[in-house]
């Protein structure tokens, strides 16, 4: 596929691009909350009917329970912005310091594809040192809204010299 030309990518009189990532949506925590009050109810149903005195049921029900919520806190998506400009692509994550790859400093980007065409990825990878290259982060198509305006657009800003990769998976 070809290069679209710098003009078409959605950036107009210097201004940067942006994509943000919302993160995880209320409707899933609302949901999330939901499922830990029947697993918790479950839990408190099944001590009663084992003869289980309501203090063991309620121990196990909340490990059980702390835990998995200590686990969806760790593997929640935090909200990040991508925003492409004249000096490079910068990801910054909710809260931390924004991290800029200059175009130069691009290696290649890889893009994910299921077997309809549809994309499904973006990795982009930057040089480090002389001849190495480092996987510097990957978005995927349900992380951030308008994802393939994204594709579209650093395809149109990525350097002749640094290829993009078409892959597919999931075949």
């Amino acid at each position: 596929m070809e290069r679209a030309k710098l003009s078409d990518a959605p950036e107009l009189g210097g201004a940067p691009a942006v994509w943000t990532s919302p993160g995880v949506s209320g409707r899933k925590r609302v949901l999330t909350g939901l499922a830990i009050a029947v697993a918790a109810a479950v839990f408190f149903l099944i001590g009663l009917a084992e003869g289980a005195t309501m203090l063991v049921s309620t121990l196990i029900g909340m490990i059980f329970i702390g835990c998995f919520v200590w686990y969806l806190r760790i593997v929640a998506p935090t909200p990040f912005t991508i925003a492409l400009d004249e000096r490079g692509i910068t990801r910054t994550e909710h809260g931390g310091d924004p991290a800029l790859i200059p175009w130069d400093g691009i290696a290649k980007v890889k893009e994910e594809l299921f077997k309809n065409g549809t994309s499904v990825s973006l990795t982009v990878y930057k040089r480090v040192g002389e001849r190495g290259l480092h996987r510097a982060w990957v978005v995927y198509r349900d992380d951030i809204p308008r994802f393939d305006s994204l594709a579209e657009a650093l395809r149109a800003r990525l350097p002749e010299g640094s290829p993009w990769l078409r892959e597919r998976v999931h075949e």
